[in-house]
């Protein structure tokens, strides 16, 4: 990062390869469509550049990225309206075809609780279930949480223990059938 304070374009160049792949997952994980994440990872690196004086060289650097990060996707999320992002429903798909053979059926059983388990997560308001994907789809720690969401490490912890409570309590019926 010193050297992308002092100008230098391949340095930055590899900070960028570094950490697109972690930036954009998250902004997906918040945004739900690929062209908004897209967007946002590279306003993420635009405002790392432009900021880059301002960076103290004293911290680490991946906490004040995801922060960056997570600025850039709330502010997408401002410009657009939060809810009118799509539900996933179930399609027309007619699963007592395929109850006859009994790995069909398992098949069927597992592709049914995943498609709850989608759904319900859809339900989630974005303060529960974003965390929720960044910890278990992502591979986050709850310390990156908590830097990309500019939230306390604590509140990431109640965030992800209360939505895990609700996705257990919806899904409940689904599990035991």
């Amino acid at each position: 990062m010193l050297r992308v304070q002092a100008g230098d374009l391949e340095a930055f160049a590899q900070l960028v390869e570094r950490f697109q792949n972690m930036v954009y997952g998250m902004a997906m994980s918040m945004l739900r469509r690929p062209e908004d994440a897209e967007e946002a990872a590279q306003d993420t690196f635009l405002k790392v550049y432009r900021a880059r004086a301002s960076f103290d060289s004293s911290r680490a650097l991946e906490p004040w990225l995801l922060r960056i990060a997570g600025n850039a996707c709330r502010d997408k999320l401002r410009r657009r309206r939060a809810h009118s992002l799509p539900t996933v429903q179930e399609g027309d798909r007619d699963l007592a075809n395929e109850v006859a053979d009994p790995r069909l059926a398992q098949r069927s059983r597992t592709a049914a609780i995943d498609l709850a388990v989608r759904s319900e997560l859809e339900r989630l308001s974005d303060r529960m279930r974003t965390p929720i994907e960044l910890k278990y789809e992502r591979g986050l720690t709850n310390q990156q949480i908590a830097d990309f969401l500019g939230i306390s490490l604590s509140n990431v912890k109640v965030q992800l223990a209360r939505a895990k409570d609700l996705l257990a309590s919806r899904l409940q019926e689904v599990l035991e059938a």
